[in-house]
């Protein structure tokens, strides 16, 4: 858990980037901004605050060396050389836009805010944000004047969303990361960052889910299907953890192996894992994603069956072709509990 409630801003600096393909060009600040003591208060609580709380969790990583991460090589340089800190915002500046090269990118602001005293525990912290600023929003303003009240039109960047940002935390790989504006393009992970999203419990749990939903697809046989679901709660029912090889395990006594080897790898190119088959995560994690998918049956083609009820599962499905239709019996049971 991240606590930035002591944080304090003491650096900041601000560059604009253009988009490469488009030979936009790059503008980049000699100086640090100099802002109000109010205004660094809103920083905090409008950028700070939300991506350390609803960003999600990220590592940086590369191919060969980790050290050859432009952007976590030179976010280290900021942490180690204070005096350095526009010169090496200059450089991550320089590397987005080397990497700004999509048509669909925008030229925008990119904001360096240097935090001190983030909490990681009973750690104390420097961190880094990064936000790139994309788009404006119209504001209005009242002005008084001597008869009447003028209504005046203005541009400015919203407090009120993070359009793109980073939070990079001194002596970490880790990276709380916001991308509200990358439907179209994910260079601000993929390429950027580069960064892939961190091991969790919650996000292998996930993994799986999505594992599930592929197998089942594939599954044409409705008693197979039940089966197949019946495995994996008790699966999860049987210890506290689960692991990625005990799911296709199971998956694979159900489907070919090159239909799972296609699940997976799909799975892994779309979620940006690199799945480990032997990490442990929480079963109760697994469970909140499985139950609800093993309480879906597909009974026909296009004809499915839910148990709302929890506490009952079907135990046997017998489908029987009747020409004009088919009539199915379904048993069932109540669960045991656990």
């Amino acid at each position: 858990m991240i606590d930035v409630s002591s944080a304090q801003l003491t650096n900041i600096a601000v560059h604009r980037v253009g988009n490469k393909t488009r030979e936009e060009g790059i503008r980049l600040a000699d100086n640090e901004s100099q802002i109000s003591d109010s205004l660094r208060d809103s920083l905090a609580q409008h950028y700070l605050r939300p991506l350390a709380k609803q960003g999600n969790n990220y590592e940086f990583f590369h191919e060969t060396d980790l050290s050859l991460n432009v952007t976590y090589n030179l976010a280290k340089r900021i942490f180690d050389e204070k005096k350095s800190f526009v010169k090496n915002t200059q450089g991550i500046a320089k590397h987005l836009y080397s990497t700004s090269t999509h048509p669909n990118i925008a030229s925008g602001e990119l904001v360096f805010l240097l935090f001190t005293e983030v909490l990681i525990g009973q750690e104390s912290l420097d961190a880094l944000a990064v936000l790139k600023i994309e788009s404006k929003d119209d504001f209005i303003n009242i002005k008084e004047s001597s008869n009447s009240f003028e209504i005046i039109e203005l541009s400015g960047i919203s407090l009120s969303r993070i359009q793109k940002g980073a939070l990079i935390l001194q002596n970490s790989k880790g990276v709380c990361v916001i991308d509200n504006l990358g439907k179209k393009t994910k260079y601000w992970t993929e390429s950027f960052l580069k960064v892939s999203p961190s091991a969790t419990s919650k996000s292998y749990a996930k993994i799986s889910g999505s594992i599930l939903k592929g197998v089942t697809s594939k599954i044409e046989d409705a008693q197979a299907t039940i089966d197949f679901s019946e495995r994996i709660t008790e699966k999860i029912n049987s210890s506290e953890t689960t692991t990625i090889e005990e799911i296709k395990n199971i998956s694979s006594q159900f489907i070919d192996h090159d239909s799972l080897t296609e699940i997976i790898s799909g799975i892994a190119t779309s979620s940006g894992h690199e799945i480990s088959e032997n990490y442990e995560f929480k079963s109760k994690d697994f469970s909140k994603i499985a139950n609800p998918k093993n309480r879906k049956i597909k009974i026909h083609s296009g004809v499915g069956l839910i148990v709302s009820n929890p506490s009952y599962t079907i135990s046997k499905l017998l489908v029987i072709d009747k020409g004009h239709g088919f009539q199915t019996i379904i048993d069932i049971k109540e669960r045991k509990e656990q």
